[in-house]
């Protein structure tokens, strides 16, 4: 059985007391029977629950580059399962071929640890199959709600935008068959671009918990709803609601940084985030595409934000 040593992902620091459920976890992600029949890319996870009950679980994919399931999913899925919703997660851990990495869940991921562990005891560990250095991480480092707030006159001008706008009659027109008072806020977003157009997303759920998400569906339009070359020179993204800060899914958030990814090469600004404003009620809070998604999972980090970027010129081609 291979040995593993833990180091601090945030302090960098070589950890010497091991919680042994961390080796649990770790071994019960090498049990796990991942199928990225499309992808090749192998998300074996394993996961320990409060009182100690140990899951294993992995992502299968389907469709057009789909999933039935990621590897957090598939852990969190069947702790609540086994052991339901009292007993959560407090360990997640990774078996990968390399390492050592602080592991990087998508957005989608993101939200479903923030709903169903016990975030404020949860560590996330990656590790080598053939054991060495593992890195850990706490849960909570991976999530951020605060957010500077702006005043002056960068202020005004989001304040009389018409991406904001367009943002807020999103807000307006979202449809959901089951939204209720215990669904997150709702909130609308919109693309704005150095040339004036602005393209703006709404939440649209479906009978089948398929829901396009209002930054993913700005993106859509932008995409689809112009064939002006300049709308590529991007300016900004601005997510609002007349009823709350806007809390934004952590799967919107992942579609808004790969689309800062695609967008900021065509423009010359390779690496540079895009920035997203957060307006209600006369606040402004400002954050960026990279800023507001710690430890990303990212196509830059799989090497493939050049054809990322290729997806997009294609747009833009007289």
């Amino acid at each position: 059985m291979p040995k593993w040593n833990f180091i601090n992902g945030l302090t960098k620091q070589a950890i010497d007391s091991v919680d042994p459920r961390w080796i649990s976890a770790i071994k019960a992600a090498l049990k796990s029977k991942a199928t990225p029949v499309q992808s090749n890319y192998h998300v074996n996870a394993g996961a320990v629950t409060r009182s100690g009950g140990i899951v294993t679980g992995s992502n299968h994919e389907m469709a057009i580059t789909d999933t039935i399931t990621h590897g957090e999913e598939a852990v969190i899925a069947a702790a609540l399962e086994k052991y339901g919703s009292g007993d959560p997660i407090q360990v997640i851990a990774f078996a990968g071929a390399e390492g050592p990495d602080i592991a990087s869940p998508c957005g989608n991921c993101r939200d479903a640890i923030w709903q169903y562990t016990d975030l404020n005891n949860l560590m996330i560990i990656n590790a080598p199959r053939t054991g060495g250095a593992a890195v850990a991480v706490p849960g909570h480092a991976y999530f951020m709600g605060t957010f500077d707030e702006i005043y002056g006159e960068e202020k005004a001008e989001i304040l009389g935008s018409g991406a904001l706008e367009q943002a807020l009659k999103a807000e307006r027109t979202a449809y959901g068959a089951y939204l209720t008072k215990a669904s997150p806020g709702i909130y609308g977003a919109a693309i704005a671009c150095e040339n004036g157009l602005v393209f703006r997303g709404s939440y649209r759920g479906d009978v089948a918990y398929h829901p396009d998400l209002p930054i993913s569906a700005a993106i859509a339009n932008f995409r689809d709803g112009s064939d002006v070359p300049e709308r590529k020179h991007v300016k900004m993204i601005v997510v609002a609601s007349a009823v709350n800060i806007p809390n934004v899914m952590y799967k919107d958030r992942q579609h808004a940084l790969e689309f800062a990814e695609a967008i900021q090469p065509l423009n010359g600004r390779p690496g540079i985030p895009l920035p997203v404003y957060l307006a209600n009620a006369g606040h402004v809070f400002r954050t960026d595409t990279n800023e507001w998604l710690p430890f990303c999972f990212s196509p830059k980090h799989l090497g493939l934000e050049k054809a990322i970027a290729g997806g997009y010129e294609k747009l833009f081609r007289k």
